[in-house]
């Protein structure tokens, strides 16, 4: 039987502010009053305050100047949509690790986990892992659940949960209009009319309600409701990583930089998590404030996955020797180079990677001499053995077909020698190929004893020269 719909609604308390106080750098004091203001009708006013803000007299909807004239050590920063935008969008990456079918709406996230509880258990214990997960990131954030995707923000805002639609029907009822996400004209224009609970506004005849508070408040009503269906866009992670995030404050100082970076990779992971992908590049732009040169940090790895703490210090030493002329405005991060998770490979006895030092080392050499100052040896396709190895980057397998016994020292060039002096022991072994190159070859290898006892690898050459040669050495 198809489960019943139950939508869980997140909603971030104070939005701008926990937006902003994940840009500040680490050094920033959060027991300094700090306050958010944005343009409200053509004056600039404080939106949102924290509680030092809040004791000092400032409250949103004052005017700034007069936020400033009565605290003047107040911090007030310019709200950000885009890094609330960007905020939203990173709950949906979580949200999504627990449901497919998740929305970013005006005032949270919904997200269906009807469906979900056959994975997780209890509604509770699924709730309280999503909980951890937001709280991991920092943010202070309530969660509440309706049967309808419309109601299941509002009742996060007052930390509540109704599974049933009867009872959830009720419970509205009751409700203050001011509880409701209306605008404050709205608002204002219910109240003059006397209304002042969801009651009294659906007491009215539908035609009256249409035609003196507009059809838009009467479909919202319904919304809520269950009486018509939300209209929902899914959301879903990008097919590739790509963040831009703009600094609060322009700044020179590496670590500040890092920091911000260290932002970014957080959110990298979990976008790799949900993808189900592992991390093989990771490219990184910085815009200076005037527009001058952008600098560039390219980094590959040396295993596809993801460490974020070996990240961060490849990052932190390919920065050290950058001189910045100029304060950085913006950071953008690509991901654009990925590979399929490998399952983990561990050691049987101890349970930890034992695969991972030498990936890790080859990253850090990398990242200190560039990646054109290491390099490793391919094996190539080619039966001729001066042509079956080349030089490549360090780590690179390839996979070659089974060969006869070769030696552990092939000699730089071939060296003529006496076959009178030697014994042969193990051939011959015909090689011809070359053909396509110009460099036809035809030659017959033998492992050969000189007096000495050393065992050589020799061949009689018959094209292009002819005679016999030493090739190799063995150990």
């Amino acid at each position: 039987m198809p489960h019943e719909a139950l939508w869980t609604g997140i909603v971030c308390p104070q939005t701008a502010m926990q937006a902003l106080l994940r840009l500040l750098p680490e050094d920033f004091d959060l027991e300094d009053a700090l306050a958010v203001h944005d343009t409200v009708g053509g004056r600039t006013r404080v939106i949102e305050v924290n509680r030092a803000a809040h004791r000092l007299g400032v409250h949103a909807g004052q005017v700034l100047a007069d936020a400033l004239a009565i605290a003047p050590g107040l911090h007030s920063l310019p709200r950000a949509r885009k890094a609330e935008q960007r905020l939203l969008e990173e709950i949906a990456l979580r949200a999504y690790q627990y449901s497919h079918q998740v929305a970013i709406t005006g005032d949270g996230v919904v997200l269906e986990t009807g469906g979900s509880r056959r994975l997780h258990g209890r509604l509770d214990t699924l709730l309280g892992a999503l909980a951890d997960d937001l709280a991991q990131m920092g943010l202070i954030t309530r969660l509440g659940s309706a049967p309808v995707p419309a109601a299941a923000c509002l009742l996060a805002r007052r930390k509540r949960h109704q599974a049933k639609l009867p009872a959830l029907r009720k419970l509205l009822s009751e409700w203050p209009l001011a509880h409701l996400a209306l605008a404050p004209g709205e608002l204002r224009k219910l109240d003059s009319l006397g209304l002042k609970h969801l009651r009294d506004v659906q007491a009215l005849p539908r035609f009256e309600r249409d035609r003196r508070l507009g059809q838009a408040l009467t479909r919202y009503l319904d919304e809520i409701t269950g009486h018509q269906q939300t209209p929902l866009v899914y959301w879903q992670p990008a097919e590739q990583f790509h963040q831009r995030l703009e600094l609060p404050v322009p700044t020179i100082r590496s670590e500040a930089l890092l920091f911000m970076l260290n932002r970014v990779l957080e959110q990298l992971h979990h976008w790799l998590q949900v993808r189900d992908r592992s991390l093989t590049r990771i490219e990184v732009e910085m815009h200076p404030e005037d527009q001058g040169p952008v600098v560039e940090l390219r980094t590959g790895l040396g295993q596809a996955g993801f460490h974020r703490q070996r990240l961060l210090e490849i990052l932190r030493l390919k920065l050290e020797p950058v001189r910045l002329q100029s304060a950085i405005e913006s950071l953008v991060v690509r991901a654009e180079s990925t590979a399929e998770q490998p399952p983990p490979q561990a050691d049987l006895w101890t349970g930890t990677n034992v695969n991972d030092a030498w990936p890790a080392l080859l990253d850090r050499l990398k990242a200190r001499v560039g990646e054109e100052g290491l390099c490793g040896i391919a094996a190539c396709s080619d039966h001729r053995p001066e042509k079956s190895w080349k030089w490549s980057p360090p780590g690179t397998t390839t996979a070659v077909c089974e060969t006869p016994l070769r030696p552990n020292w092939l000699l730089p060039h071939p060296k003529p020698c006496q076959i009178k002096s030697l014994t042969l022991m193990d051939g011959p072994e015909r090689i011809e190929a070359g053909w396509w190159d110009g460099q036809d070859t035809r030659r017959d290898y033998w492992i050969a004893h000189d007096r000495h006892g050393n065992k050589l690898w020799i061949f009689h050459e018959y094209k292009p020269g002819s005679g016999w040669f030493v090739h190799g050495l063995f150990g």
